[in-house]
């Protein structure tokens, strides 16, 4: 993954040599992205840029015909030469401006515009989330980044965490935008840019907290509105065949140096495999990660579907000396609080696969895109039971629930009255997948800001399943899942590609009729008959384990005393953020044997060791 990162001081006088160690030092801090990185500087300006990316021949910096603009390009979008995300951007700038700009490159690419004649500076995210940016206000005015810790180097120290995004980690798992674990630092939302004018960066104003607005140059409900207005009567049949074309092209269009695939045998990862092969003179290599722990393990189901797509197969087992290595590196290479637990066998895989690809595709997206997750099912279901409960039950079951509202957890009748209080699809399907569903009661001084989820304006029309795909591509599939590809494969050079979110994809799903997604009962229906054109049929229909880590195993053993000292409750009582009583009673009703609670310990620990990571043990 490619990554930029930059310096605007707007509020005082800098000579070029200091402009060059600047520029030098952003790239340092990215250093880890690949070895190519390129820096350019504007001294009248008070800018210096940095790019780094995996691949030698990779442009990321690029300037405008007339020599108006200056664009910097980050992510895994990023190609050589005339067709190079920055140089189309740079071409098209004097013709049609930035929004038409942004709008007409489709790569997935963070995007940084320096404007010459209007003196401002332009940062977008991409449409889909897959590239991060970051910006804070300095000391005499701006900086920007790929990662976090670029920022908080850029800082001089003077940071603090923000415990209302520490609310967001301990329901998602991450942070979404535009908040980050510290307090005066942002991440731009996927489709949205911000223009930054010489007033908006105030002299001496690091502090200042406000992350203004943003504007959309690209929205995901528009588009998905605008698809589900266009579908004809398909047949799946029909479906099958758009899917697999488009599919195909952003596999070949995502094929950059040396590429191998994630595997894990599962049908998104199964079929992105297949479709490369398929393209491929030679074998293509392929990586799994099994687990010793049966219930969690798919590497020998992988292996067998390498052995059958004909693929040069590495298999790599995630034991319990990998846990105990590997977790220690989350908060360094994340360098933001981040409690999916995928993220380390992610990091496994990432490791093997750096010494000997430059760019990995992967399945991300296949589920979210074709509704393949059982919790969907699961919430349609359980939403269409309690939806007719009398508004007094419903409101008595909501004070019971509000009691004790992690109780529901544990399953039983606490689970059922915790659902009975859902009064929308959103609000059960948020329940669901939320770790802690009141997470400022684990925190001393936190309210929860309100969720995207429950706003009931952003909700495309559609199917009242399709409400949920959309959820998750704009919350878990955006700020989520590409967060740990980027993190994860870009700490060890490697530009990771999901293409079941190039743009025509994207258009396909969106433009799939529903029932061809959830066919009879069987969720991804759509996709799983893509497969069998590949594969022998049972290969579609077995059950879905996915990518989590056994974490109820790993912190009862190999990692308790890791998690002991990251919950020790003196040090939480004097770090200040945490609610220590909460947090003890929970570890000890874990080590007692409630063992779900590992979902709310979790992200607590990741916040824990981040902290300790970042800002010292002690937390000053």
């Amino acid at each position: 993954m490619s990554a930029i990162a930059g310096s605007w001081i707007a509020h005082r006088e800098v000579c070029g040599n200091a402009l060059s160690t600047t520029a030098r030092r952003l790239a340092h801090s990215l250093a880890h992205r690949g070895r190519h990185s390129e820096v350019v500087e504007r001294a009248g300006a008070g800018l210096a840029l940095a790019a780094v990316s995996a691949l030698d021949e990779a442009r990321c910096l690029a300037s405008s015909p007339d020599g108006r603009y200056l664009v910097a390009t980050g992510g895994s979008g990023v190609a050589a030469g005339p067709t190079s995300a920055s140089r189309s951007i740079a071409n098209l700038l004097a013709s049609v401006g930035v929004v038409d700009a942004l709008r007409r490159v489709q790569e997935p690419v963070s995007v940084a515009i320096w404007d010459e004649r209007a003196r401002t500076l332009t940062l977008a995210r991409d449409r889909m989330g897959q590239s991060d940016l970051y910006f804070m206000r300095t000391r005499f005015g701006l900086a920007f980044s790929s990662e976090l810790k670029t920022l908080r180097q850029e800082s001089d120290g003077c940071l603090e965490v923000a415990p209302c995004a520490i609310s967001q980690l301990f329901r998602h798992g991450y942070i979404p935008a535009p908040l980050t674990a510290y307090r005066g630092i942002y991440k731009l939302p996927a489709g949205a840019l911000r223009v930054f004018h010489l007033p908006d960066v105030p002299e001496h104003d690091a502090a200042c907290d406000a992350a203004g607005s943003f504007e959309p140059y690209w929205a995901l409900r528009q588009e998905a509105e605008a698809q589900i207005a266009s579908r004809g009567r398909a047949t799946l049949s029909g479906s099958v065949d758009r899917v697999v074309a488009s599919l195909e092209r952003a596999v070949c269009a995502s094929r950059a140096g040396a590429t191998a695939t994630l595997l894990s045998g599962g049908v998104d990862s199964s079929l992105i495999a297949a479709l490369l092969q398929r393209r491929s003179a030679d074998a293509v290599e392929t990586i799994s990660v099994g687990f010793d722990v049966s219930g969690h393990d798919e590497s020998e189901w992988a292996a067998d579907v390498a052995r059958l797509l004909g693929t040069r197969h590495t298999r790599l087992l995630m034991d319990d000396a990998n846990a105990i290595r590997l977790v220690e590196t989350v908060p360094r290479v994340f360098c933001e609080p981040y409690a999916d637990s995928s993220a380390i066998p992610t990091l496994l895989a990432a490791e093997a696969a750096g010494a000997s690809c430059s760019t990995i595709l992967t399945g991300d997206g296949g589920d979210e895109l074709f509704f393949g997750h059982g919790s969907y099912v699961k919430a349609l279901r359980n939403h269409g039971l309690v939806r007719h409960l009398p508004g007094p039950l419903r409101n008595a079951c909501r004070a019971y629930a509000s009691r004790a509202p992690e109780r529901a957890r544990l399953g039983g009748i606490a689970a059922l009255i915790a659902e009975a209080t859902s009064g929308s699809l959103a609000e059960t399907y948020l329940a669901r997948v939320s770790r802690w569903r009141d997470p400022s009661r684990a925190l001393k001084t936190a309210t929860e800001p309100p969720h995207p989820f429950l706003d009931t304006t952003l909700h495309p029309a559609g199917h009242p399943g399709e409400l949920l795909l959309y959820l998750d591509q704009t919350n878990e599939l955006s700020e989520g899942l590409m967060t740990k590809s980027d993190r994860a494969f870009g700490a060890f050079g490697i530009q990771a590609r999901s293409p079941f979110l190039d743009h025509e994809v994207l258009c396909a799903a969106w433009g799939t009729p529903f029932e061809h997604k959830l066919h009879r009962g069987e969720t991804k229906a759509v996709l799983k008959r893509a497969l069998e054109r590949f594969l022998p049929e049972h290969h579609t229909r077995r059950p879905k384990k996915g990518f989590g880590a056994p974490v109820a195993r790993w912190l009862n053993g190999p990692l308790r005393d890791w998690a002991e000292e990251l919950l020790d409750p003196v040090a939480m009582r004097n770090r200040g953020i945490l609610d220590e009583r909460v947090v003890s009673a929970l570890w000890n009703s874990f080590l007692g044997g409630n063992r779900k609670y590992h979902t709310h310990l979790w992200p607590v620990l990741m916040f824990q060791a981040w902290d300790r990571e970042w800002n010292g043990k002690d937390g000053r």
